[in-house]
């Protein structure tokens, strides 16, 4: 784990487990309004951390891929939207999905392949980038804040995994 000096936070990620358990933690600490936009290759570990973030909600439905139904709702301790815009071309196609109205809602939202959505959504958000590594489950996972808030997110993870590193291992 690392801490840069422009607020991003990198974690590598040393198997499937420890990236959703990475998703567990920020589940813990998701707040209403909280946007997040996940970029990486296929099968680089977005939907699992999304998966790690609905156990961390305490939703009873863990997060699946939503390509074919493009956005799907968990209930939990807070609601989380997951979205998975890849198969969208144009911004366009973007309008039925009501994103304004989403982001209106007592709800966090996660967006896989969301780079069309963030021009309507909100200039304060968190990108997270999952980057392949060294062998076949290793992943570089970086959170790269965009506003205080998102900055304070990171502060955030950051002690709840070296708190953990301390205590638990």
């Amino acid at each position: 784990m690392e801490k840069e000096h422009d607020d991003k936070l990198r974690i590598w990620s040393e198997s499937p487990a420890d990236t959703e358990e990475l998703g567990v933690i920020l589940g813990s600490i998701l707040q209403p309004g909280d946007l997040f936009f996940l970029s990486g290759e296929l099968g680089s570990g977005k939907t699992l951390m999304v998966r790690g973030v609905t156990a961390g909600l305490k939703s009873e439905e863990l997060a699946t891929s939503p390509t074919f139904a493009l956005v799907h709702r968990y209930e939990g301790e807070l609601p989380l939207y997951h979205l998975d815009l890849y198969r969208l071309s144009e911004p366009g196609e973007l309008e039925p999905l009501a994103l304004e109205e989403l982001m209106e809602e007592e709800a966090a939202i996660m967006i896989e392949w969301g780079d069309s959505a963030k021009e309507i959504l909100s200039s304060s958000y968190m990108e997270i980038e999952f980057l392949r590594g060294e062998n076949d489950n290793q992943r570089i996972i970086t959170f790269c804040p965009f506003g205080e808030h998102y900055r304070r997110i990171n502060r955030l993870i950051y002690e709840k995994i070296t708190y953990e590193i301390r205590n638990f291992k």
